[in-house]
């Protein structure tokens, strides 16, 4: 079968709204060059680019008209994707296994301060949840009532949760929040919708990232040892439905067992060695210890107190500090990616890692609200050796 590589990345530093300093088109550009430099190709090697990225987001009607050309596409073919990074990685796998392109640059970009409830709300339909001011806070906080009702978890798990998130961002130089809170911290934070509270919620960062896919004969052209992705899925959530319909994350397990059935994961706790995860409050991680198997039902709070999933954990989650640490809403699953990346690559020195080979990287617009309609995407990534 064809192989499709990851072969470079490109990345700036994740901040708070208003300390970028630059628009999205200059960061865009920026991390596309970063990521062509790092193997010595230009624009012009390019076949085809693909643009996460939202209006509601950038401040600015079709946005990728800016964004499309700063990462590298005059004359080249271009996608744009409403939805996140991992959709990206779907489409441009799909332009080098149909043969239209042997090189996609995938690029997004965050750095303008949006009205996060206005735009949110104005997603919301317009009969039901729009009008009661509906936005993702409230719906985080359903989905964790939720998991209280059903599990044994705690609201204390919910803080252990996010304060290993938080330990592992401070010590990421690409994480926008490094203060590495404590679970007491946490607790201490305001009530935001509960039984969520401040510092258990991610808040939205500003920042750019890029990735560079290749065919495998263009991969192996022009590095020794590709990362190579063996498996992806995607899968969107019913948008109105019984509650546990929409609160038994449907579309995260579908997603995830066709990138498992790609990749021949059977067990995914033995056969992975680490995982990324979109995780916009600190609830959703021991949701997804569950709809990803590695774990039982309503065992997920079990998972995160045994410590299997710290970062010297027999698997690791979050090791770049998740979602609670870095919150690009158009191009965070192309900074997972990057994070991914670098574990692969043995780029972090800080990390105790014994060369890992297989990663799972999870994306979704969930950044944007949950509880309906919302999308999820699953990235198997491997090395070889």
């Amino acid at each position: 079968m064809k192989k499709v590589g990851i072969i470079s990345y490109g990345i700036l530093p994740y901040k708070g709204p208003h300390e970028m300093g630059m628009w999205n088109d200059e960061a865009t550009f920026l991390v596309a060059k970063q990521a062509l430099d790092r193997v010595g190709l230009n624009r012009e090697d390019l076949d085809a680019v693909v643009i996460s990225t939202m209006d509601g987001l950038d401040g600015i009607t079709i946005s990728n008209g800016l964004l499309v050309p700063a990462a590298g596409a005059y004359e080249k073919d271009s996608i744009r994707i409403e939805t996140t990074g991992l959709h990206c990685v779907v489409a441009g796998v799909a332009s080098i296994l149909s043969d239209n392109a042997d090189l996609v640059m995938l690029a997004s970009s965050d750095t303008i301060e949006t009205d996060f409830n206005y735009i949110t709300n104005a997603n919301q339909d317009q009969f039901f949840r729009g009008p009661l001011g509906f936005n993702p806070f409230q719906s985080y906080g359903l989905l964790a009532m939720d998991y209280l009702r059903r599990s044994k978890a705690t609201e204390d798990d919910f803080a252990s949760a996010a304060s290993k998130n938080y330990q592992c961002g401070a010590a990421n130089p690409y994480a926008h929040i490094t203060a590495g809170y404590t679970v007491d911290e946490i607790t201490d934070s305001p009530m935001v919708s509960w039984p969520l509270r401040s510092l258990e919620i991610a808040r939205p960062s500003n920042g750019a990232a890029a990735i560079l896919l290749a065919s495998e004969k263009k991969a192996k052209e022009v590095i020794d040892n590709p990362v190579w992705i063996t498996g992806l899925g995607a899968s969107t959530n019913s948008y109105s439905g019984s509650w546990p319909e929409l609160c038994g994350m449907v579309a995260l397990k579908k997603a995830a067992q066709k990138a498992f059935h790609a990749a021949g994961i059977k067990d995914p706790k033995r056969d992975l060695d680490f995982l990324e995860i979109s995780n916009p409050f600190s609830t959703f991680e021991l949701i997804a210890y569950e709809s990803l198997g590695i774990c039982e039902d309503r065992k997920g709070a079990e998972l995160l107190r045994e410590g299997m999933t710290s970062a010297d954990g027999d698997l690791p989650v979050n090791i770049s500090g998740g979602s609670l640490c870095a919150h690009g809403l158009n191009s965070s699953g192309i900074y997972r990616i990057v994070q991914a990346m670098m574990l692969l690559n043995n780029e972090r020195s800080d990390v105790n890692m014994k060369h890992p080979k297989r990663g799972l990287v999870h994306d979704s617009d969930m950044t944007i609200g949950a509880v309906g309609g919302d999308s999820h995407a699953i990235l198997i990534m491997e090395r070889e050796s």
